[in-house]
Order: C-alpha cells, then structure tokens, then sequence
C-alpha cells in the first residue's frame, strides 16, 4: 500500500467510524483531529487497533503523541515509518 492509498484508507476510517460518514466531507487529510476533538484517548486507540489489525504495524505507546497524531497525513506517516522499521528488524 503506498502512501496515497493509506491516507484515503485513513481518511474513510475515521470518517466512518469517528464522524459517522462525514457525509459534508468536511475532514481532509490535513484537518487537526485533535483540536477539533475528532481524536480523544479512546478513540486513538481504537484507530492504533485497526491499524494493527488492518495493516499489521504495531505502533508503539511512545510514539503516540499530538505531533504523530495531528492529522491524517501524519498518521500515516507514522504508519509507514513504523511498518518499514520493522521490517528491517
């Protein structure tokens, strides 16, 4: 999965799960999901679930933070950098 395809697997996850469709589509990859308390304790967790059970990357508690988990892009970002990690372990 390339970067592109992760940020619009995100994006429809979050609108799906968290904003019940978005059906404005008022969230872009971009939108601070914390300042606009899409993201709350539980819910980063639910997404941390799915991103381990979707893409088998296991991202770790130290790494979860407001600069890793300020929008869409980042996330994935994350996501990326923690898959290609492990798979040099």
């Amino acid at each position: 999965m390339n970067t592109e395809e992760l940020e619009q697997a995100l994006l429809r996850y979050v609108r799906t799960e968290f904003l019940f469709g978005d059906e404005d589509e008022e969230l872009e990859l971009t939108s601070p999901l914390l300042e606009w308390g899409i993201l709350d304790s539980l819910r980063t967790a639910l997404l941390m679930t799915h991103v381990r059970e979707e893409y088998g990357v296991h991202i770790s508690p130290a790494k979860i933070s407001a600069r890793n988990f300020r929008d869409i892009r980042t996330i994935a970002g994350l996501v990326l950098a923690e898959s290609a990690a492990a798979s040099h372990r």
